[in-house]
């Protein structure tokens, strides 16, 4: 099927108004009812994300619930959705089908069947022999409208394509939230309908915060010190070293301390910022919650730490003897004795070395001074840090 498939992140979320038209006052009782009449009309519109199939109207965003209880019946499925994330399914009434887009932009993962019914689509290949009335605002039919109707009723289209088999208008209003109708040139009318909204119903409960401390956080065990595996994902920060990735909590428990602009909740299985200080230092990064449930910040995790340089004006090193301070020369020569590749680059006073990094989201760095004009020592490491993601 000719679907647009859009991924959200998203830490970032949709949002859109609708101008709607108003009836001005008019003088006479009989004016007045009229002048409302043509207002009733001319504020329908594309924007009204509706669709009426078979005589019942649906206005998206819906839960799926109410959609539901109209005797749609979905797919089998035991899927959930994690918060900011969609999937496409398919709903039977009858021998209607049509396509469903599925949505969470809760705190919580939820099973589908909570979910936000966002978009509806209805595709030829299922609706060539059925014979239930599809209609949108202003009219426009499946198997009627033409595209001259579809210009008609809602203007130029955002974007069209010009496709061998049919025609494609899109009207877009936003990010998700758009409409598109496919006209056959074979037969000249409208055959596939997608309707997409992808923003909160009216009175949408994103759920709350959870305060539980997961088992992963209470099971993490701190390092005394940093070992002699050069491969290994620990880091030094202040004289407390650190297996990565590591409990928000842990930090605290060393005397770290959230800011106030700190994000307070972190969505399931999603991503926050904080600002930790300590003895008048700051630094601010993402933290992953890794669990099914909104949380604390406290009960995330850190992927990545940096210490040294611009950053952190503190004692860091990582293991092995990689540490603020070591000179360029011993730096490589612990590489090398250990067996460990590396790459490296070079940008203004600073060499970048990259190493222990078998995939994205893993990876040990140091950076070398190569300056000459700096409070900085010259061909010393000034800066480690250490990433490890979760897979």
């Amino acid at each position: 099927m000719k679907k647009k498939r859009v991924v959200l992140l998203m830490g970032i979320m949709l949002s859109a108004s609708v101008l709607m038209a108003s009836a001005e006052e008019a003088g006479t009782e009989q004016s007045t009812l009229e002048t409302e009449t043509e207002a009733g009309a001319a504020e329908e519109s594309w924007m009204d994300y509706s669709i009426t199939i078979d005589g019942e109207t649906y206005e998206l965003p819906m839960m799926y619930a109410e959609f539901a209880s109209y005797g749609w019946v979905l797919e089998e499925t035991e899927d959930t959705l994690a918060p900011y994330r969609y999937s496409i399914y398919q709903c039977t009434k009858d021998d209607m089908t049509v396509t469903v887009y599925l949505l969470n932009l809760g705190i919580n993962t939820v099973p589908v069947e909570d979910a936000i019914l966002a978009g509806i689509s209805i595709d030829r290949f299922y609706w060539d022999e059925v014979g239930a009335e599809v209609t949108l605002p202003c009219g426009i039919t499946r198997g009627v409208s033409t595209l001259d109707d579809i210009v008609a009723a809602y203007g130029t289209p955002t974007d069209t394509y010009e496709g061998e088999l049919y025609t494609q208008y899109t009207f877009e209003q936003d990010y998700n939230q758009e409409v598109e109708l496919e006209v056959y040139k074979e037969s000249g009318v409208l055959e596939e309908i997608r309707v997409e909204n992808f923003i909160e119903p009216e009175d949408f409960d994103p759920g709350e915060v959870s305060t539980e401390v997961p088992s992963d956080i209470l099971a993490y065990t701190k390092p005394d010190t940093l070992g002699s595996d050069v491969t290994a994902y620990e880091i030094e920060v202040d004289g407390e070293a650190y297996t990565l990735p590591v409990p928000v909590s842990v930090l605290l428990e060393d005397g770290w301390k959230l800011d106030e602009d700190s994000d307070t909740e972190i969505a399931a299985q999603y991503y926050g910022w904080v600002t930790l200080y300590k003895n008048n230092q700051f630094f601010s990064t993402t933290v992953v919650n890794e669990e099914d449930y909104a949380t604390t910040p406290e009960n995330c995790w850190l992927e990545s730490l940096t210490v040294g340089g611009y950053t952190l004006d503190m004692d860091g090193a990582l293991p092995g003897g990689v540490a603020i301070g070591t000179d360029e020369e011993a730096f490589l020569t612990i590489l090398e004795d250990a067996g460990v590749s590396y790459e490296s680059s070079e940008s203004g006073n600073f060499r970048y070395y990259t190493y222990n990094a078998p995939s994205y989201g893993s990876s040990c760095e140091a950076t070398v001074y190569i300056g000459t004009d700096s409070i900085f020592e010259k061909d010393t490491i000034i800066e480690v840090s250490c990433e490890h993601s979760f897979d």
